[in-house]
This record gives structure tokens, C-alpha cells and sequence, in this order.
């Protein structure tokens, strides 16, 4: 049987806090988004300051949230090396539970399980609610595992879980290799609301898994349903935890799907400095799509975000550059000798919608497509040596998604460095 992750009344098991919170309360030509620039990123410039600079809990998240391009970890897992090479590694973060697909390789943790069904917010087959940020969630219905290893020196000191309370809910375990462990019942009262079995107001609970546990164990005991909704892991270390949470063949209105009150929950137990929103491919490859009636749905969805946690630094991610085989049926303007492929006719305009939604809010915007080169330039990526772009043109390879998180982690630390009155260090 696969090994993988847990619906209902929100609970959330929490080993291991290090570093315990309060409970809560760009271009590198004019052809480019600025990312590093301009009062949006304000917020991220002032904690990662304070951070350099020894002050507060020593600890800042980054949260990235979108389609495909951010569930691969490639594009954020290089943000992540960056941000931790220069400003320390505080650890993975947050996770979604257990293995949410089939191809799911998490860095710097390896993930198993056994005895989970998931549950997800996309798609025209989409479970039931409630759902948060990570857009699904594990059920066991009987006994289960999920295994957590650290695959970093050092190890972890901290291992949360989310869950859902539930009428009935059966009871969580999860122990570390240290000996550490934490127990929850899930079973809870109706909530109130329609159908009233599933609450929306996380419960986080803190155990202490030692100095360098290397793997972490989650059990349901067989004894009622339980659901989780994410979990995650911190090594007590000043520094950086960079999150990426992606569902495959998503569009910005996944977000319309989510619990608001669980969104603000999770936001406020995260308190990212930086949200990064990277959805818009699949929107700009469907020509369907009314690229007004777009627009008012991504600024409700961005605001949706933005309200659960104002103190972010907020940036969208316009979409990459992609381009599909000519064919009958499919609308497109020939890339200049390429025949055989044409450029989406939405998605620049889709693009273009995105940065007007940003603009208007306050956010920042990048231009992924214009750090590749602008239009048609993913043909030229993915003939490279090595290739850059996959062999569909829509989705990028390892080396193209890393190229383009340096060209953003670049406009970010250059608008820092003029924030800190520092010579450029970015790279």
C-alpha cells in the first residue's frame, strides 16, 4: 500500500516548538517587474532586517502559494537555499500532510504514509470543506502513519500538526525518535453552522522534540475518523522557513474554495513576512476565460488573502511563459519561426489582469515571463542544453525554475540592500 496523511471540528497537534510564537493574534532590466522595489515589500525589508540584526524571535516565514510551478518545489525550493543561505536556515516550515501526489519529493524532509485518503478542495470531483491554505486534507478512517525525516543536518526541534476536531474524531499520536511525543483526541462537539460536524478554529498544541530528532511518526489510533490539514517541521534555529504549497492544475479561484477562518487562523500562527501568489497558467491557457470577470475574481481572491494577514509583504507572480502545439481548436499567435507552436491567446492577458489586481492593492508584481525573455522564449528554453523548459512548454525543469528564482531572489535583495543603505548582495 501507498504510504501517505487527515475532515472535521479544526484541532492542530503541534511538537516541538523551538521558537514558540504568540498565538495570533522584479527585473533585472527596465523590461521587468521590479520586485525588489517600491513600499509592498516593506514588511518583508523590516523583519528580515531585524532578523540580520539579532532582534525579535529569530524566526521569518515565506509562504508561496499557486498552481503546478509551486507544488514542484523547484522555483521555491531555490528560493529557499537563497533566502537561507544569506539569512540563516530556521527550517522546512509548513507542509501539506502526508503525500498530496503521486510525484510529491519535499526537499529537505522526506515524507511517507500509509493508510490516508485525500481529500481536495480542486477539481469537479472536490470534497466537502472545511479547507486551509494547503488545499486538502488527510482522513483516516482507521489506524494510519505519517512519517516525517529529516533529511538536513541537525535535524528537527519542532513538528506541528493541524487537525480537525469532529463529533466522534478518533484519537492523534505523534512521537518523534527522541521519545518525544504529544497525544490529541479530535472528538469534539458539533460545530455550530450547516450540517454541524466540522468546525473551522485550529487548536495548536507544542511538545518539544530534542536538540536533532531525525524522524517523526503520526498515528491515528484506529478509534474514530481524523483529519489533518497540514504539518511541518523547525530545527530551533535563527533564520529562514520557506513554505510552497501547490495543487496541481489550480487557478487563482482554489482560493474561493478555502475556510476564511481557517485561512486566518493558519496566517496567524504563520506570520509570514512574505506571500508569494503564483497561479495564472492554467487560467492563460483556457480561451475561454473572460479576461474581465478574471480580473474581478483574482483581486477578490488576492484581497481574501491579504485581509487573513495584512502584516505580510504580499507579491504576485505573473505566469511563466508557455506555449502549446498549432492545431485545430487551438487559438494562438505563431511564435516567430516556430509554426508548430503558438503563444495561448490569454495569457497575456491574463498576465496583464494580475498586475493591474496588484497594482490596485498594493502588492507587488514579477513578471516570470519577462525573466525568461518575454514572449515565446520558453521554445528556446526548452531546446537548451541542458533544457530549461519541459517538453510541453507549459511547465519548466529544474534549471529553468532555479534560473528564474535567482532573477527574483536578485530583485529582492537589491531592493533590501537600498532599504539596509548596503552594496548590492544579492546571488
Amino acid at each position: 500500500m501507498r504510504r501517505r496523511a487527515l475532515s472535521a471540528l479544526p484541532a492542530v497537534l503541534l511538537l516541538g516548538s523551538c521558537f514558540p510564537r504568540d498565538e495570533a493574534a522584479p527585473a533585472r532590466n527596465g523590461g521587468r517587474a521590479q520586485a525588489g522595489t517600491g513600499t509592498p515589500y516593506l514588511p518583508l525589508y523590516a523583519a528580515l532586517a531585524a532578523l540580520e540584526d539579532g532582534q525579535g524571535d529569530g524566526q521569518l516565514t515565506a509562504l508561496q502559494i499557486g498552481d503546478s510551478h509551486t507544488a514542484a518545489d523547484g522555483f521555491s525550493g531555490r528560493m529557499r537555499e537563497l533566502f537561507q543561505a544569506r539569512f540563516g536556515d530556521a527550517g522546512r516550515g509548513m507542509l501539506p500532510p502526508g503525500i498530496p501526489f503521486a510525484a510529491y519529493r519535499p526537499a529537505q524532509v522526506e515524507v511517507t504514509a500509509q493508510g490516508w485518503h485525500t481529500l481536495s478542495s480542486f477539481g469537479r470531483a472536490a470534497a466537502p470543506g472545511p479547507f486551509g491554505l494547503s488545499g486538502l486534507r488527510q482522513r483516516a478512517e482507521g489506524t494510519a502513519e505519517m512519517t516525517l525525516t529529516a533529511r538536513t543536518p541537525g535535524g528537527v526541534c519542532r513538528v506541528w500538526v493541524e487537525a480537525l476536531g469532529q463529533p466522534g474524531g478518533g484519537t492523534l499520536e505523534l512521537r518523534a525518535d527522541t521519545g518525544a511525543s504529544v497525544s490529541l483526541a479530535t472528538a469534539a462537539a458539533p460545530a455550530p453552522g450547516p450540517g454541524g460536524a466540522i468546525g473551522r478554529a485550529p487548536l495548536w498544541l507544542d511538545l518539544k522534540a530534542g536538540p536533532a530528532a531525525k524522524a517523526v511518526v503520526l498515528r491515528a489510533g484506529g478509534d474514530g475518523p481524523v483529519d489533518v490539514l497540514s504539518w511541518g517541521a523547525a530545527n530551533g534555529r535563527r533564520g529562514v522557513s520557506y513554505a510552497n504549497l501547490g495543487t496541481i492544475g489550480a487557478t487563482i479561484d482554489l482560493v474561493g474554495r478555502w475556510d476564511a477562518d481557517l485561512i486566518a487562523a493558519e496566517l496567524a500562527r504563520l506570520q509570514p513576512a512574505l506571500l508569494l501568489v503564483a497561479f495564472g497558467s492554467n487560467e492563460g491557457f483556457d480561451d475561454n476565460i473572460d479576461p474581465h470577470a478574471y480580473e474581478r475574481r483574482y483581486a477578490n481572491r488576492l484581497q481574501t488573502l491579504r485581509r487573513a494577514w495584512p502584516a505580510a509583504a504580499a507579491a504576485v507572480l505573473g505566469p511563466p511563459d508557455g506555449a502549446r502545439r498549432a492545431r485545430a481548436g487551438h487559438a494562438g499567435e505563431a511564435c516567430p519561426g516556430q509554426s508548430a507552436w503558438v503563444r495561448p491567446p490569454r495569457l497575456d492577458a491574463v498576465r496583464a489582469a494580475q498586475r493591474r489586481v496588484a497594482t490596485a492593492t498594493g502588492s507587488g508584481f514579477w513578471d516570470w515571463s519577462a525573466a525568461m525573455g518575454g514572449a515565446c522564449s520558453i521554445l528556446a528554453w526548452a531546446e537548451s542544453v541542458p533544457p530549461r523548459a519541459a517538453p510541453d512548454r507549459l511547465h519548466l525543469l529544474r534549471p529553468g525554475y532555479r534560473a528564474t528564482a535567482e532573477a527574483l531572489f536578485e530583485d529582492i535583495m537589491r531592493g533590501y540592500d537600498r532599504y539596509r543603505g548596503l552594496p548590492g548582495k544579492a546571488g
